[in-house]
């Protein structure tokens, strides 16, 4: 169920009896086997509906796994709510530091997704805690807090905020400040609307306090005729407002119609033993005060069989109350532990790649400052550009990986399904790494087993880059002089589908057991960090690997000994090509000279690069510096003019995409037919899909590759 159709099913059922909502409600529960916003607002509404039925417990039972486990769910405001509800909980069950923690969570995670609204409710909890334990010094800091950020909350926050605060002040004695916010409270906020009977309680002691009589009477007479509408909670405090008022007033009259007030709710809710207590606790207050020996003996008794009605029930859920709290604390601190961890591990990412990213910028600026210096020596020139090529080559790994990383974790990786042919992929894997392998002085060593079928249906851009991370890391943690054996072969095949074993091992530095076990697919890991000087690299390749072989429905193992080798199988599940298409073969080294291309292009170094690859293949070249200009001048062109377009994504005023969609819905003759190729830092199957929905032929990605771009031209424009 998507999120939308579960907020129209919860308005509808809203109004149906509890039980057919809680059934609702289990049965999403059990649907979602994600940790997705269906299942946390799932979560929430059933424990908020038992939490309203007052079974505090079940509710705690529902919602504890999701708090212990909140950092896996997709994070929506709500989830603070959560944390708010186990609190609410816990501040009617007494539990005040424990209600103190997760308001304070709450709060943590409101400010770190700037949840500004968030903000003043957080405080206002925090204070109705310290309240609740009359510690008014500490409660008044936390609703100042809460006053503070009201301006992001809304009118009925703010009339929460000034009742307490008004209630703060009050038994702080500090009666002009307590009468500002209650008139705040109301004329502002229009606090009658939103906390009607709290504020006709606060009004009457604040009017008691400063002796206005009249305006006591007239508060006390609405306190009692709102009685019967009161929630427990609301009738407890309003019964302890008038009866120490009655008190310090020494009226006897009101002292005894209160607590007969109180007996006949009693009468109504003998299993509302709070209230049975009160009755009992007030009576004796009473005897006490007109030294009625024989009352208070007799309310102390009463008291006591309450207690004794109420203590075996009580010790039980103590005690297990006693063991969840340490259970869930225990888990609580796992959660926060691991977090710590993830963060640091995070640091330490970052400072890495600090350094990391420094160590080829400087090599380049190092490079082509010898290059000023040594002009007239073309050996060392050349010896200088190679360099810089290596450079920028591991530049871009670097902020591949990051990329890579960050579009797994926030479940934005696409997994294309499309025709691909096997050997093709193999091929072009082998041709990236070989290069590298030689250069470190590595052998290859490759052999295929029965491979049968070679027109797959999958994602290749994936094998790709699980197997160009896996060689990467062959090549990195080898030996020198060492070798690199793999081995493609097939295991089941039905008529529709077939799996492939793809097996890579190393003459390497090899892996510790618990390495293995512990951290090889952690991200940000990397396998020697005395050694980050000699390997390099981000730590990240492994993680999306592992992660990459799971969204494809395959494995991965790893056999290793330290010293001597390792080992990586992993098995892919693919679905047959029955209908293999035939492929365009792609044109190497062809011949665009003569050919006329419309680059567009927004950054003028990118414009110059592309310019001087095209004419140096002896293509001639005009300029667009945005989809606008590039269409002004298609339109305005003959028909047949231009050979191709190369063009940009990202510009100003109009980009490659609507630029792409309007030139196909021209009306000339051209217009279909015409080559785009696509030319954009944006390098995933989804943004090359977004291209060739706007009717582009072709993606190529930056940084641009000479051999790249000019085999792309040339296949779209058929040219030998």
């Amino acid at each position: 169920m998507n999120y939308e159709a579960f907020l129209a099913e919860t308005e509808r059922i809203s109004t149906l009896p509890e039980r057919e909502q809680l059934n609702f409600y289990t049965d999403v529960m059990n649907q979602e086997t994600g940790k997705t916003k269906v299942a946390m607002m799932a979560c929430f509404y059933k424990a908020l509906l038992y939490y309203h039925a007052g079974d505090y417990l079940t509710a705690k039972e529902i919602l504890e796994p999701l708090i212990i486990d909140y950092q896996s769910y997709e994070y929506m405001p709500e989830l603070i709510s959560c944390f708010n509800l186990m609190g609410v909980i816990a501040y009617c069950e007494g539990e005040y530091i424990l209600t103190r923690y997760f308001f304070k969570r709450g709060l943590k995670i409101a400010e770190n997704h700037k949840e500004k609204s968030r903000y003043s409710y957080e405080y206002n909890n925090i204070a109705l805690t310290y309240i609740a334990q009359q510690d008014y010094v500490k409660a008044l800091g936390y609703i100042l807090m809460a006053d503070q950020y009201l301006g992001d909350s809304d009118e009925k926050m703010g009339a929460y905020v000034y009742l307490n605060m008004a209630s703060i002040y009050h038994n702080l004695s500090r009666l002009r400040e307590s009468a500002e916010a209650y008139n705040k409270c109301v004329e502002k906020y229009h606090g009658y609307q939103y906390v009607e009977h709290d504020l006709l309680i606060c009004g009457m002691l604040l009017a008691f306090k400063k002796k206005n009589w009249e305006q006591y009477e007239t508060f006390q007479k609405k306190v009692l005729d709102k009685m019967d509408e009161m929630y427990v909670s609301e009738f407890i405090d309003a019964c302890k407002a008038i009866f120490d008022c009655a008190m310090e007033d020494k009226d006897t009259a009101l002292v005894y119609g209160i607590l007969a007030r109180m007996e006949a709710y009693v009468n109504l809710h003998p299993d509302e033993l709070k209230v049975c207590l009160k009755v009992e606790e007030y009576k004796y207050t009473y005897a006490k005060s007109i030294g009625d020996k024989g009352g208070m003996l007799a309310a102390l008794e009463r008291k006591d069989a309450l207690y004794a009605k109420m203590i075996p029930a009580l010790e039980t859920q103590r005690s297990l109350e006693f063991e969840r709290y340490f259970e869930v604390n225990r888990k609580l601190q796992q959660s926060v532990e691991n977090e710590t961890r993830a963060n640091q591990v995070k640091t330490e990412f970052l400072a890495n790649m600090s350094h990391d990213i420094r160590t080829p910028i400087n090599g380049i600026m190092g490079m082509l400052t010898m290059i000023a210096n040594e002009r007239s020596d073309q050996e060392k020139v050349d010896e200088c550009i190679g360099k810089i090529d290596a450079c920028t080559k591991h530049l871009l790994s670097l902020v591949n990986d990051v990329l890579d990383m960050t579009k797994l974790e926030t479940d934005a990786v696409v997994l294309e399904q499309e025709p691909f042919n096997l050997d093709q992929v193999c091929v072009e894997t082998m041709e990236m790494i070989e290069f590298q392998a030689v250069e470190a002085g590595l052998h290859v060593y490759a052999e295929h087993d029965d491979v049968l079928d070679v027109n797959l249906i999958g994602s290749p851009l994936q094998l790709k880059k699980i197997l160009v991370n896996l060689y990467g890391n062959s090549i990195k943690y080898n030996k020198p002089q060492g070798a690199i054996y793999t081995s493609l072969r097939e295991l089941e095949r039905s008529e529709t589908s077939v799996s492939y074993e793809f097996k890579i091992r190393d003459t390497g530095i090899g892996m510790t057991k618990e390495f293995i076990e512990t951290r090889l697919y952690e991200p940000f890991i990397q396998g020697e960090n005395a050694g980050r000087s000699q390997y390099g690299g981000t730590g990240l390749g492994m993680s999306i690997v592992k992660q990459l072989v799971e969204r494809m429905h395959g494995s991965i193992q790893v056999e290793s000994t330290p010293g001597v080798e390792t080992c990586f199988t992993v098995i892919l599940p693919f679905a047959i090509d029955l209908n293999p298409p035939q492929r365009r073969k792609r044109l190497e080294n062809a011949d665009i000279s003569g050919k006329r291309i419309l680059v567009v292009e927004d950054n003028e170094l990118n414009m110059e690069i592309a310019e001087y690859i095209l004419k140096e293949a002896g293509a001639s070249v005009e300029k667009a510096e945005n989809g606008k200009v590039a269409l002004e001048q298609y339109q305005i062109s003959k028909e047949g003019y231009y050979d191709a377009i190369l063009m940009d994504l990202m510009m100003p005023v109009m980009d490659g995409y609507e630029a792409a969609r309007q030139i196909r819905s021209s009306d000339r003759a051209d217009a279909k037919t015409i080559p785009i190729v696509a030319m954009s830092a944006n390098a995933y199957m989804e943004d090359v899909k977004k291209c060739l929905a706007a009717g582009m032929n072709e993606h190529v990605s930056k940084p641009v590759f000479k051999d790249t771009l000019l085999s792309a031209l040339a296949t779209q424009m058929n040219v030998k």
